[in-house]
């Protein structure tokens, strides 16, 4: 259990924000933290809509653990870590 600062930035904003996570929260949790910055704000809100996240051109599992995705994906601190829809 971490803080592990990243650079989030939802797909279309042009805001990015520098977001402090913890290597134990899921992807999906990443997410969140992410996308509370933009949607709502500068991007609409999509009634059920799903997220996806991309590190590096790879779309990453949302069930997965930021431990794990920064070892598949050599995550380094402050880096971008992209959010948009799912597709």
């Amino acid at each position: 259990m971490a803080l592990f600062p990243i650079y989030g930035v939802f797909k279309g904003d042009f805001v990015p924000h520098l977001v402090a996570v913890d290597t134990e929260d899921t992807m999906a949790q990443v997410v969140d933290k992410i996308a509370v910055h933009s949607v709502g704000r500068r991007m609409p809100i999509k009634p059920g809509g799903s997220y996806q996240v991309q590190i590096a051109q790879t779309l990453v599992d949302l069930k997965a653990p930021l431990s794990q995705v920064m070892a598949q994906t050599g995550l380094k601190p402050l880096q971008w870590v992209t959010v948009d829809w799912a597709r």
